[in-house]
Parts: C-alpha cells; sequence; structure tokens
C-alpha cells in the first residue's frame, strides 16, 4: 500500500506491461475464492455449478451466473449470514462496488421466487440490518 505509479503515453506498451507487473508483483492481496462442486444437494434441491442450473423433484431451472454464484455461496453454508457487502465482493470478484444493497435485493429477490416456485418454500432468509441466509 502506500504506492503509486505513474503511466505516460509516452511509454511504449512493453513498457507500460512491464511497469505494471513489477508494480503488481509487489502488491499484496487477498482473495476469497468460491470453488465449485460438480453438484450440491441440499434434501430435494440440487444445485449444478457447470451449467448455473438448480433442480428440485425433476424440474430444473437455469440461472444467469450471479444469481446461482449468489444461491451456491448461501446454500453452501446454510445458516451462515452474509452481509450484501461480502455477497457482492464474493460473487462480482473485484469489481467496483456500485449500488450494492440494491443489486443484491434484486438478485435475492428473483432468487426467492424461483425457490418458491420450485420448493413450495421459503429458502433465503432476511436477517434484518445484517443480511441474508439460506435456510434448510
Amino acid at each position: 500500500m502506500g504506492k503509486m505509479m505513474i503511466l505516460t503515453f509516452k511509454d511504449s506498451e512493453e513498457a507500460l506491461l512491464k511497469r505494471l507487473i513489477d508494480s503488481l508483483g509487489a502488491l499484496e492481496y487477498h482473495q476469497v475464492e468460491l470453488p465449485m462442486e460438480p453438484l450440491l444437494k441440499i434434501g430435494n434441491l440440487s444445485l449444478h455449478p457447470l451449467e448455473s442450473r438448480i433442480e428440485h423433484d425433476g424440474i430444473s431451472y437455469t440461472l444467469g451466473r450471479q444469481q446461482f454464484q449468489i444461491l451456491y455461496l448461501l446454500a453452501r453454508n446454510p445458516g451462515r449470514t452474509f452481509q450484501k457487502t461480502q455477497i457482492y465482493s464474493m460473487v462480482w470478484e473485484g469489481a467496483e462496488p456500485i449500488q450494492v444493497n440494491e443489486t443484491i435485493r434484486y438478485h435475492i429477490s428473483g432468487l426467492r421466487k424461483i425457490l418458491l416456485e420450485l420448493t413450495g418454500r421459503e429458502c433465503i432468509e432476511t436477517v434484518w440490518g445484517i443480511g441474508y441466509r439460506f435456510v434448510e
């Protein structure tokens, strides 16, 4: 931390790339990984990460990538409450946080509708003032 780099337009592409790589090598960063298993089963609900697909009692639904990753994160950690900012940083990996609350709320709302239709019950619970958790 505390480093500043000035890149000029007079630098060649190779020089810019070398300076960036050298600088990045000196940075310290931590990345949270969300490794995905081939299949996650919770009761009759199956999550298929390679296809971003969920299935319950033979009925299947394909989700968008972010929506699936949110569900996978919560379902893989049932009962654990995640803050909206945690969910955002784990799913959008390094993206500039823009409208985090609205973005997460939008995706959670869509997931709740789909899960209610598939399973007949509420699977994602709001923990007021904190975030969301998956309930089995």
